[in-house]
């Protein structure tokens, strides 16, 4: 993850044919790897292939049927995605495929303002297990209802929050039919499938031609450390800057990007080809 890569290059004419070159060639490697993600099945699901199958997608379809399969080898056959706080937060969900059964018994007694999980997510910076809002301090009704979507085959579920620019909120439910998963050894995983599956339906629906954010070259090498996992004490080390320094590159990263954490920002980023994986 060395440099500027992707569309970037589109809006630079300084780079004329090599650029071209290295969007075709980006294409070409996201779009074989989404063949190969496919046709696969998705065993031993790697999260820079679903990201590279997913930004290659052509519809929203078949965004949807790799989210299903990379949740799928996970154990996690059920999920919601839906707005919490903002457009479309009227509606029980924005794409699921929760039991028709459940969704029409949860809109008809109004459980969407008694519901635990999603009173919670919104309050929250990081995904979570039903299992940890079941530990909290539920009302009677509240118990029920979780005990009732465990009944409908909503078992050991996840929670994940999406927050956006102007005080957005979107969310996802992802649970087991058959239960026996570990949630929280998955917590990660489910959060980052999410982010990137909530970065690439969101596009596809936005305004085409918008300028793309423009990274320093600064900028975009913090970014690749912090795609690996360092903390800002050690990117600082590295780039031999003060921890002070990383702070604020990252800050003006997330505001060129509007995300509001740096693994939002490493998943934005790779989709719209700022940065390579």
């Amino acid at each position: 993850m060395g440099g500027i890569q992707g569309s970037r290059f589109l809006t630079d004419r300084v780079h004329g044919r090599a650029a071209q070159e290295a969007v075709y060639l980006r294409l070409r490697s996201d779009q074989d790897r989404r063949r190969a993600f496919i046709a696969s099945g998705c065993p031993a699901m790697r999260i820079d292939d679903f990201i590279a199958a997913t930004n290659t997608a052509s519809s929203r379809n078949e965004v949807v049927r790799l989210f299903e399969s990379a949740l799928g080898e996970l154990g996690y056959d059920r999920f919601l995605y839906c707005s919490l706080r903002g457009p479309g937060s009227d509606l029980p969900a924005l794409v699921r495929n929760y039991p028709d059964e459940w969704m029409r018994i949860y809109e008809a007694r109004d459980y969407r303002v008694n519901d635990p999980v999603r009173l919670k997510v919104g309050h929250v910076r990081g995904p979570l297990t039903w299992a940890a809002v079941m530990r909290g301090k539920l009302t009677r009704p509240q118990r029920q209802l979780m005990e009732e979507a465990n009944e409908f085959g909503l078992r050991d579920g996840v929670a994940v929050p999406i927050y956006l620019p102007r005080g957005e909120v979107s969310g996802f439910g992802m649970a087991s039919s058959a239960g026996g998963t570990d949630p929280a050894a998955h917590l990660t995983q489910l959060y980052l499938i999410g982010l990137q599956f909530h970065t690439v339906w969101s596009a596809m629906n936005a305004p085409q031609l918008v300028a793309l954010p423009r990274l320093t070259a600064r900028e975009v090498e913090v970014l690749k450390w912090c795609a690996q996992g360092k903390s800002n004490w050690a990117i600082g080390e590295i780039m031999a800057i003060s921890e002070h320094g990383v702070h604020y590159h990252l800050r003006n990263i997330l505001r060129k990007l509007q995300v509001d954490s740096r693994t939002t920002a490493v998943v934005k980023a790779y989709h719209l080809g700022l940065i390579s994986l």
